[in-house]
């Protein structure tokens, strides 16, 4: 006669108690895993704004030196215009 597997109390208490560990396992696991995700997403986005904030301050320094360059040239043009209008009369802007 062949052995007869039987569902006693204790037979269901042992599978009861594994599935209980595998379930707790996992939700563990998965806690763990959704908590370094957002310590990941956090990092990236201070990230993201160091180098928002960083190419920021390089975008105004460059409007910066544009304009400084901008007006440097635009004074040289009028002194030049100036002073050729005033070497050679009739040939400058007119008024």
């Amino acid at each position: 006669m062949e052995p007869q597997f039987v569902l006693n109390g204790s037979t269901l208490l042992g599978i009861g108690t594994v599935l209980g560990a595998l379930s707790g396992a996992i939700t563990f696991l998965f806690r763990k895993l959704v908590e370094a995700k957002d310590e990941e997403i956090k990092a990236l986005q201070a990230e993201n704004t160091t180098l928002h904030d960083t190419v920021s301050r390089q975008a105004d320094m460059l409007r910066t030196e544009r304009d400084y360059f901008r007006d440097m040239a635009f004074k040289a043009l009028q002194a030049t215009e100036k002073q050729s209008s005033q070497q050679q009369p009739g040939f400058g802007p007119r008024s």
